[in-house]
């Protein structure tokens, strides 16, 4: 019995050490997998201190192939466009897809080292390359742009290529983070699915300058949070620049002659302001790495729908540009423009903040219904006819038959034919129903009841303000009588100050949530009605309850005041905030200390940003 005891007790100390021992390893390839991980996401940083020096200094000038975009030695596929109008041209658009489609089934092969590239085929990108190529085996292509300005870190991506394990032989990308008016080094290096590098191709190409005028830099500053910036793009949705084009067109002037006053035609040199917009991206360290081409117009946000970039190229347009750049739709929305975002409902339709186009219209009072399977077009909602009495006073109050009274700047998709729609001129934001039919429907209003006055039938749909943890009614607003004295009505305190003035708010579900519940984030600009003194504009994060009808502050960040436009998002533990005003953005930690600022040289709209994973990068 002892020697079994014995036995067993040597067993279990040996399955303890064996387990112990596994236990070490696993934590040992997990610190090494979480080691891998971070040094990957550093590369993609876009910042020099993460960096061990630039990929073009471990290249030699005999091994980079160059690439011409102009001259006898072309080797490069150009595609000119008369207009940005043209660029949105899906016939053209698709000229210039079958021409590289043509290329690519020509007899020769292309390989790594001797691709079929272009130079922004589709127009729609002017800091990228289009590359096609075939492999032996199934691969995958990170690449690195490299410039000889020390001041411009190198941009490194993987691609995407839809294919399993994101290996495949037949590789077609399009390459974006060029610099403009720089010679950029492209290393493209290959990968098998083991993660083991096989092949290693570096090409050079003159990039030329931008001929819209966007800054290839924007001013840094660095504040004193020591967390790291968040991997990815800013997007930035900016004012247009002024432009001086001339042109020559034929004028009548009348001359003496012979005595006699003649009229001839002559040619007369025209010299005009025009503003040009473009959608920017810039990267962590400043740098433009994306300049998309508008026609006359920048929106406010882009959105992913049918596997494409969804954004308006002008005030009346739609467009779906795919992964290589190719405007694959566009849509015309007759009788309308865009003054604002639109959102998407993920069930092929999208909705459209509209200006009508008639002489006494009102701004930003329209959302129109556009659906992406035909391009029709329908009045999903009319504020004027959704809040005629409010309507009326208004254009009785200003005098004008046409006042900007309700200003809507942001709306979100909550379900079929119901949106949330934010008014500035109000610091409201309404709950809508059976939009897209005769007889919409305000089921709620977030805001102060006291805005609401006015309007009984109104002021009764205001959700109740209550705290964390439980649904407390708003403080009674009839009398406390404290002593037989008291001849004012005394309010109890607010719970919170609503929003005023408020833009870009997004609509948020989560399992964890218990039905009819979400959350709704927002910029709270703190302006114009019910603004307050305290000089700030806040993130807010409202819990929305529905079935009690009620909205608790559940998070708020205090941030530099932006009275109007801009727009605030957090993403894991940081926040990216858009101060319009003052032509800034910024990231900071989670506590709202800065980690980075930039400041652009033109007014700003809005900025967010994505790692575009999903898309062009893997």
């Amino acid at each position: 019995m002892k020697k079994k005891l014995i036995t067993a007790l040597i067993t279990s100390i040996v399955m303890i050490a064996a387990m112990g021992g596994f236990l070490w390893k696993m934590n040992s390839v997990s610190k090494e997998i979480a080691k891998k991980n971070e040094a990957a996401e550093d590369e993609e940083r876009d910042m020099a201190e993460y960096q061990s020096g630039k990929a073009i200094d471990e290249t030699s000038e005999l091994d980079i192939i160059p690439l011409y975009l102009s001259g006898d030695k072309k080797n490069v596929v150009t595609v000119g466009y008369d207009s940005v109008a043209d660029v949105y041209n899906t016939d053209k658009s698709a000229r210039a897809e079958k021409t590289l489609t043509d290329l690519k089934e020509r007899a020769e092969i292309y390989e790594a080292d001797t691709a079929l590239w272009a130079y922004n085929p589709y127009g729609t990108n002017n800091n990228s390359m289009y590359v096609y190529f075939k492999t032996s085996g199934r691969c995958y292509c990170k690449y690195t742009i490299s410039v000889k300005d020390s001041k411009i870190p190198d941009f490194t991506r993987t691609l995407i290529n839809n294919s399993s394990g994101n290996t495949a032989v037949e590789h077609e990308y399009q390459l974006v983070g060029l610099v403009q008016g720089q010679t950029n080094y492209i290393t493209m290096k290959l990968y098998n699915k083991d993660d083991e590098l096989f092949r290693t191709v570096v090409y050079s190409v003159d990039i030329p300058k931008s001929d819209i005028g966007s800054e290839n830099f924007l001013s840094v500053n660095d504040g004193r949070s020591k967390s790291k910036l968040s991997n990815g793009l800013y997007t930035i949705f900016e004012d247009g620049k002024n432009h001086k084009e001339t042109s020559t067109r034929i004028v009548t002037k009348k001359v003496r002659k012979n005595g006699r006053t003649v009229t001839r035609r002559v040619k007369k040199n025209v010299t005009k302001n025009v503003k040009k917009y473009a959608i920017l991206m810039y990267d962590n360290s400043g740098v433009l790495r994306c300049e998309i081409p508008l026609d006359g117009y920048c929106g406010r946000n882009i959105d992913m729908a049918y596997d494409g970039m969804l954004y308006a190229p002008a005030e009346d347009k739609i467009a779906i540009v795919n992964t290589f750049g190719q405007v694959t739709r566009v849509y015309k929305i007759n009788g309308y423009k865009q003054s604002g975002e639109f959102a998407y409902d993920e069930y092929g339709s999208i909705y459209v903040i509209c200006t009508p186009r008639s002489k006494n219209a009102v701004k930003n009072s329209v959302i129109i219904k556009l659906k992406l399977s035909d391009g029709a077009t329908e009045v999903a909602l009319d504020m004027k006819t959704l809040l005629p009495e409010v309507y009326k006073n208004a254009a009785k109050r200003t005098g004008r038959s046409n006042p900007n009274w309700i200003d809507v700047n942001s709306i979100a998709v909550t379900g079929t034919n119901q949106l949330l729609v934010s008014s500035q001129a109000f610091s409201s934001i309404f709950k809508v129903s059976n939009v897209s039919s005769i007889m919409p429907k305000v089921d709620y209003i977030i805001s102060d009841k006291s805005i609401w006055d006015d309007y009984k039938s109104l002021r009764r749909k205001v959700l109740t303000k209550a705290l964390e943890g439980e649904a407390t009614p708003e403080p009674t607003e009839e009398p406390l009588v404290n002593s037989i004295l008291d001849t004012k009505p005394k309010k109890a305190p607010e719970l919170f100050d609503s929003q005023a003035g408020q833009n870009s708010i997004v609509y948020e579900t989560s399992s964890g949530l218990a039905e009819g519940q979400y959350y709704l984030t927002m910029l709270n600009n703190n302006s114009g009605v019910k603004a307050t003194k305290s000089g700030y504009s806040y993130y807010y994060k409202f819990l929305v309850d529905e079935t009690a009808r009620t909205y608790i502050l559940s998070e708020d960040k205090r941030f530099e005041k932006t009275s109007d436009e801009g727009n605030i998002t957090k993403i894991d533990d940081v926040y990216i905030y858009c101060r319009s005003g003052n032509k800034t953005f910024k990231e900071t930690d989670a506590t709202g200390k800065l980690i980075r600022e930039f400041k652009a040289n033109r007014d700003l709209y809005r900025v967010y940003k994505s790692d575009w994973k999903g898309f062009w990068f893997y």
